[in-house]
């Protein structure tokens, strides 16, 4: 089991970044209208994760979260665009070492695993292919499995004999095994039970300081992401329109998709409606990847697009201290009344 970081440590290791992305898309090459067509799932996608820290990705379906998660650990290689991990650049063809340095935990907990191999088996096969010996295995098995909070007996178990949040945590542990640094969790809690995703969010918390962990948390759900992200990055049609601090996205979205999307989270307070809260609902779907809108991909269902929003992408300017945004309201090449006015009070 790793050694436990201190509080001094774990402060200084938010100081720099773990990852990096510089720029980076995925395309797709797709069939369409009976011709040959490329599909943009991620386009120039940069931001940075802070070592020890937890970063949350939001966004509507089809926004290219889960395509991220997957060119992030290798499982799709980026077509343009760099990545840097702990200081080094991730090449498309990636060794053991960084394998093990990074980790994926997936959304369906049953489909995640073999039905016709133990929960022991399971969380020891990532340890079996990098050549551990069957003693060291059968020991970090046995730790990581008591560290996710399960008996020690349910390593001779099977997936059908587990329940769904139990599941879960075999693909948490599966995940730890290889003591990595970076997790990346894809929808790791929607499959599950209100209750159990509130234990399972805990235990993630939990993991992070035990094992010093740094996570890219993907979610659609808004509360979840609060509660567990330091930083948030925000994503419409395959980019990266807004990144800040959670607390300050949540109490003061500055991009108009943000605005929105954060409008829709239920508010318990009866003295307050949603339109109180939001600038207006959007209209209309998200557009195809495959032909995304030109200049500003939001434009197509913005209530404050102006011709420059079709004519020029907006640069990612820092409009306010560590809180970035892709939009041209806060480059001064569109005027809206005040920007105040675009979402009244924030999330509460």
């Amino acid at each position: 089991m790793p050694d436990v970081a201190t509080d001094e440590e774990r402060s200084a290791f938010k100081e720099y970044p773990l990852l990096e992305l510089l720029g980076v898309s995925k395309q797709f090459a797709v069939s369409h209208n009976g011709k040959k067509a490329k599909l943009s799932a991620v386009n120039d996608v940069s931001f940075t994760v802070k070592k020890g820290s937890t970063l949350g990705i939001v966004g509507e379906s089809g926004c290219g979260k889960s395509t991220l998660a997957r060119v992030i650990t290798g499982l799709h290689p980026p077509t343009d665009g760099e990545m840097i991990f702990a200081n080094r650049q991730i090449k498309s063809r990636r060794g053991k070492e960084m394998a093990k340095a990074m980790q994926m935990v997936f959304q369906d907990p049953h489909s995640a695993l073999n039905p016709r191999s133990t929960i022991g088996e399971s969380i020891g096969f990532p340890l079996t292919v990098q050549g551990v010996s069957k003693a060291e295995t059968a020991k970090r098995v046995a730790q990581v499995i008591a560290d996710v909070g399960l008996p020690a007996a349910y390593a001779s178990h099977y997936p059908h004999q587990l329940s769904g949040g139990q599941r879960q945590r075999v693909n948490i542990a599966r995940a730890l095994v290889v003591q990595p640094q970076l997790v990346v969790l894809d929808e790791a809690v929607s499959a599950l039970d209100k209750s159990i995703q509130a234990q399972v969010l805990n235990l993630l918390s939990d993991l992070q300081e035990q094992y010093g962990l740094t996570y890219v948390f993907i979610s659609h759900d808004l509360n979840v992401v609060e509660y567990i992200s330091d930083e948030v990055v925000v994503m419409y049609l395959g980019q990266v329109v807004e990144q800040s601090p959670a607390e300050e996205l949540y109490r003061r979205p500055l991009h108009p998709y943000s605005q929105v999307l954060l409008s829709a989270i239920p508010n318990l307070d009866p003295t307050r409606s949603r339109r109180e809260e939001s600038v207006d609902e959007i209209d209309g779907e998200i557009p195809s990847p495959i032909d995304p809108p030109s200049g500003c991909r939001f434009r197509t269902r913005c209530p404050f697009a102006q011709d420059i929003c079709a004519a020029e992408r907006p640069e990612r300017v820092e409009a306010e201290p560590d809180h970035f945004v892709a939009c041209h309201i806060y480059t001064g090449k569109v005027t809206v009344p005040t920007t105040e006015s675009l979402f009244e009070g924030a999330h509460a």
